[in-house]
This record gives C-alpha cells, structure tokens and sequence, in this order.
C-alpha cells in the first residue's frame, strides 16, 4: 500500500453497486503489496467471507505467476482478470485491483 499501512482501516474503494464492482485503488505492488495477497483479501472483504474459507487462489492462477506479470513494470498496460471464488477479480500494474460480484 502506498501509506506502508495493511488492513481495511485505510483501503481506498469506489463501490457501484448498479453494477456490482468494487475497485480498491491503493495497493504499491513494486514495494512490498503482493498482487496474489491484495486479491484474496480483497475478495474476501467484498463477499464478507474470511480469507481462510475461500478456495485456494492457486486453484484460479498461478499466485507466483501473477505477482510476477503485475509486478513486470509495464505499470499502465499491465492488466490480468481471473475467476476466483464466484467472482472477477483485475489487477493493473498501476495499483488498482476491481472485484466484480455479478459478473460471474
């Protein structure tokens, strides 16, 4: 995160919920905010489930292959969506990551 800060007392979201997106537009992935991490947390937050009863990230993506392509320094063109845990979860390399509820 880019204030050093982890948890949702600081997250930054933009909720339409017309359309059932969530956009957390905080996260520093080039010091130290893992793109794998930001998305279970985040997904969990958004469905009001704990981390630990969503699925496996791995059994949507490759955790280690996602932190590597967000992180590859191509910041704006950088941009992977994956189902996970009944919903689209995008990640762009500048920081932002949306978790769309309905779209899955």
């Amino acid at each position: 995160m880019k204030d050093g800060k982890q948890g949702d007392d600081d997250v930054e979201e933009h909720t339409d919920r017309s359309e059932e997106t969530v956009a957390f537009e905080h996260y520093d992935w080039e010091n130290g905010d893992r793109p794998s991490i930001a998305v279970a947390e985040a997904v969990a937050a958004v469905t009001n489930r704990s981390v630990t009863a969503l699925p496996p990230l791995q059994e949507s993506v490759d955790a280690d292959a996602l932190d590597a392509v967000v992180r590859s320094g191509d910041e704006p063109a950088v941009r992977v969506s994956v189902e996970y845990a009944g919903t689209t979860v995008t990640v762009t390399g500048d920081g932002r990551l949306e978790i769309d509820t309905g779209a899955v």
